[in-house]
């Protein structure tokens, strides 16, 4: 990947989340902002995987706040293999791996529209 093109997909998905995280409701704002998020390329440990959760546990926001990590690479990959839209797959990772900070189970993220 060119480093052109990283920075695009940088820059892009920094703007899907600022509006993702400023259109959650309260009670989830305050839990999103205290958690960073971190870009990379790829996980080492799994190529294909979009994005991490550091320090998940069931039932319980998490203490260690993350990071959220998104993997935009994967994303972009899988975005142009299946046509799909980079911006949407961007902000449901987020989404999904903040559900996690708020000890959100894959269950509970389905239920929510986020899995």
């Amino acid at each position: 990947m060119t480093s052109a093109r990283w920075e695009t997909l940088k820059s892009r998905a920094q703007g899907v989340i600022d509006k993702t995280i400023a259109e959650l409701p309260p009670e989830v704002l305050a839990e999103a902002q205290k958690v960073p998020v971190l870009f990379e390329q790829r996980c080492q440990e799994d190529p294909d995987i979009f994005g991490t959760y550091g320090h998940f546990t069931l039932n319980e926001i998490g203490e260690a706040n993350g990071p959220i990590v998104l993997y935009l690479a994967a994303i972009d990959d899988c975005c142009v293999e299946e046509s799909g839209d980079y911006a949407t797959e961007v902000r449901l990772t987020y989404l999904h791996e903040l559900g996690h900070h708020l000890g959100w189970d894959e269950g509970d993220l389905e239920a929510r529209g986020l899995g």
